[in-house]
This record gives structure tokens, sequence and C-alpha cells, in this order.
């Protein structure tokens, strides 16, 4: 089953404030609420552990999540997993460009695979991602 949640906002802030905060994993437990926990594992991949909660029910997964686009107005992450074993498709990427003062972000989540159905699941991660960008404006809004 896939299914895809995107957002598109505007921060009153810079891409230069923006986008490291967007293309450094490690950074996501701060201002993602679904992303439990994140560890380095080379230069351009992360573990990732995103969980979420259903009622009494707590659903989590890990990621080996590689960064394979990362240009001025584009960073894309990717499952690649080093087992060598087949896995479903994880895909976050981000567009962004600027919009007077401010940054225009469209942040776009793609699975593709059987573990993660929709309905609660996917408005779980809907609702991730809305807090998160409440989070991502409140930390932007401290750091600058």
């Amino acid at each position: 089953m896939a299914f895809t949640v995107s957002r598109t906002v505007e921060f009153a802030a810079s891409m230069e404030a923006v986008r490291p905060l967007l293309r450094d994993l490690s950074t996501y437990p701060k201002w993602v609420p679904i992303v439990s926990s994140v560890r380095q594992d080379g230069e351009q991949h992360w573990i990732v552990e995103l969980r979420v909660s259903i009622g009494p029910f707590a659903r989590s997964k890990q990621l080996r999540m590689e960064r394979s686009v990362d240009n001025d107005e584009h960073i894309m992450f990717t499952r690649n997993e080093s087992d060598g074993r087949k896995h479903a498709h994880w895909e976050l990427r981000f567009d962004m460009s600027d919009v007077g003062s401010q940054t225009s972000v469209t942040a776009v989540l793609e699975y593709q695979g059987t573990m993660w159905t929709p309905g609660p699941v996917e408005e779980a991660l809907h609702n991730g991602l809305d807090a998160a960008v409440e989070q991502l404006r409140e930390l932007l809004q401290q750091t600058h």
C-alpha cells in the first residue's frame, strides 16, 4: 500500500537559515514529533526511528536514510538499507524557494510498502507533519 503526505509552508526565515535544519536528519528529533531518534551512520546516512501513537498503541519503524539529493533548492532522503535485502520504499524530499524575505518549503513523504497501511497511521503522519511545521517555525524564531 502506498501513500504520500505533503505540505507547502512559508517560513519567516531565509533559505540559509532553513536549509541546514532540513538537510541534517540529526536535528529532526528536536522538531519532528514522529522522529523518536536519529543516529549518524556515515557522512550521508542516518538511522532514523519513526514512532506514531494511535490511541493506546504505538508503532515504530527504523529506517536507514541516505541524503540522495542536496542542492540549493532540493534536498531528498531515500531509504537505503545496508543489509542487502529488499525493503519498502521511503522518500522524504524538500523543495525550497525564496519568497521575498521568506522561504517556501514543500515537504513530501512517500511510502510504498505493506507494513504501514493508510488510515490511522497515515493520519498520525499527517498530524506529525503539521506539528513538525509548527515546531520548526518555533525553532527558526529561537535561532534567528
